[in-house]
């Protein structure tokens, strides 16, 4: 209720600032809403606020005090070289103090190009490029490496595959059953983002196949590996293709109920797997709108599983990893990158994320050195621990401004959705191409709004510097795809040639049959994991059946 103390003070500011006002510009954040320069009780009248953390619909937070009782993850995107190398890291990063919740370990592992995309060491077009943008993973052997003395009770294993998720999947569990343990038992993340054509120009799947493999691996998990979490909704990837933050927020919860629409029609109770879903957001630059953003995601997600059929709390709550953006850092002054990912990482906590990776400073420049890698998870150990940030959940309730910007972008979000929900929903976006095509035109207008001025960007067009900062950017070995060649080759000699030629015919009637609408394949990729089957030799046979295409 507006008071008499505030109409007096409200007239009062109104006089003081009668003889500059219409020298004010009109703003607007990322998103493209209207922002004003000061927000009062009047923004917020009307708007339903009788809310807590950790009750429905949750935009407060999703548990009742926050991170009182265990901060966020820190999971720190990481991976190059072979197994060995990446085991080195991450032995390195628990020995730096990363960790996940209760002190648990928590593994964040990226891979190579040509792992993602299914091509072993040893294949023509995987020359230059094994090992250098993360690691190169073929093999049941070298998945056991990985795994290797971990208490696989407790530790997760956040798998950052590409188009093959679900041979990731098969070798990880090959290679726990290689030590005696039932997957039952595997803690970790599928990236499962067959649905992310809208944010590539390279080939994949076609999208109605890349559903039917997203729902085959989501099926798997919720009958055999319960503490799995089977999808990970990419709104990153759209973020970092150029979509606003309303835009992110809208295609990502389309994005995410798309899921559920594909796990019901395979079957499955609402609530026996929405609680395994999670989502991968961007942070960009706008401090308040990113926090409002994740604000109205965790209420709008919750409307969106509730209308599903969802019933279970924690089937209403939107469990979010936050990728710090790598497409606001600069390669020019590469150290102002530091003020930047401290930002998004502050911005990620005031909006209550669950999990943050932290990119480095000279992520522009090539893969970080072991040095900015740190100072990227320092950079969260000191938020953690020195800010006193995590003693209060949603420290910024209240504000007019906060209150009024997640009420924003909820309703513009909504506008977004319903739109495209009415067209169709997002896979007809994806096969139509409208998704994608109004994220570049987003992307388009940013590039120019950033190349006349109008969007400054320190270091790149403000208090630019004409003498080049050296920077010794990381470099991985090349020998290193000489050894990945070499051991993918040892491997091979000593398998049972018959028994992978025989599980290789298994994996492709599985395929038909999955196209058909009939059985399981990730089951008989484990089995086929099991006897010695690559990565690369599971996806070649997996590409031929599910019609893998060049996008325009």
């Amino acid at each position: 209720m507006i008071n008499e103390n505030f109409q007096k003070a409200k007239a009062a500011w109104e006089k003081g600032r009668q003889r500059y006002a219409d020298k004010i510009k009109p703003k607007k954040n990322l998103s493209g809403i209207d922002i004003k320069s000061v927000y009062t009780p009047e923004d917020i009248e009307g708007l339903d606020l009788a809310t807590m953390p950790g009750v429905y619909p949750y935009t407060r937070a999703l548990y009742p005090d926050g991170y009182a009782l265990t901060p966020w993850m820190q999971q720190m995107v990481f991976g190059y070289g072979t197994c060995e190398e990446t085991r080195v890291k991450m032995e390195n990063l628990v020995a730096q103090g990363m960790e996940g919740y209760f002190g648990h370990k928590v593994f964040n592992i990226v891979y190579d190009i040509p792992s993602m995309y299914g091509i072993d060491a040893d294949h023509p077009e995987a020359e230059g490029n094994v090992g250098q943008c993360g690691v190169h993973l073929s093999t049941v052997e070298d998945y056991d490496e990985i795994i290797r003395d971990w208490d696989m009770e407790t530790t997760n294993f956040s798998l950052i595959t590409g188009d093959n998720c679900l041979p990731g999947l098969a070798l990880i569990a090959a290679a726990a059953k290689r030590r005696g343990k039932k997957i039952d038992v595997l803690h970790g993340n599928s990236m499962n983002w067959y649905p992310r054509i809208a944010v590539q120009d390279i080939p994949s799947w076609e999208p109605k196949y890349g559903y039917a493999m997203m729902a085959d691996l989501i099926k798997f998990c919720t009958n055999s590996v319960p503490a799995w979490n089977t999808t990970n909704i990419f709104m990153y990837g759209l973020s970092e293709c150029g979509a606003t933050p309303v835009q992110e927020l809208a295609y990502g919860l389309a994005w995410g109920k798309s899921v559920i629409d594909a796990g019901k029609a395979a079957g499955l109770e609402p609530d026996s797997f929405v609680g395994r879903l999670g989502f991968q957001i961007g942070i960009q630059m706008n401090l308040f709108e990113e926090v409002a953003k994740l604000r109205a995601h965790r209420k709008m997600w919750a409307k969106v599983t509730r209308d599903a059929g969802c019933s279970k709390s924690q089937c209403m709550h939107a469990r979010v990893h936050i990728h710090t953006s790598g497409n606001v850092l600069t390669a020019q002054q590469p150290l102002n990158n530091t003020a930047r990912i401290t930002l998004q990482i502050l911005a990620a906590v005031l909006g209550g994320v669950q999990s943050i990776h932290s990119c480095s400073y000279d992520e522009t420049i090539g893969i970080p050195t072991e040095l900015s890698h740190r100072t990227a998870l320092r950079s969260q150990q000191i938020i953690m621990w020195e800010s006193g940030l995590k003693e209060v959940a949603d420290p910024l309730a209240g504000s007019y401004y906060v209150e009024w910007l997640t009420d924003q972008m909820e309703k513009e979000g909504w506008k977004i959705f319903n739109e495209l929900e009415a067209r169709g929903g997002y896979m007809k976006g994806l096969e139509d191409g409208s998704i994608k095509r109004d994220i570049d035109n987003s992307a388009y207008e940013t590039k120019i709004k950033i190349k006349t001025g109008k969007q400054p960007v320190v270091g790149l067009n403000r208090y630019v510097m004409d003498e080049k900062e050296e920077h010794q950017p990381f470099r991985v070995d090349y020998a290193i795809e000489k050894k990945a060649i070499e051991r993918l080759r040892a491997f091979r000699a000593k398998r049972n040639g018959k028994d992978v030629e025989s599980a290789l015919e298994n994996v492709k009637n599985a395929c038909q049959k999955l196209k058909d609408g009939e059985g399981q394949l990730m089951p008989v990729l484990v089995d086929a994991a099991e006897k010695g089957v690559t990565n690369g030799e599971m996806m070649e046979v997996m590409k031929r059946a599910f019609n893998w295409v060049v996008t325009e």
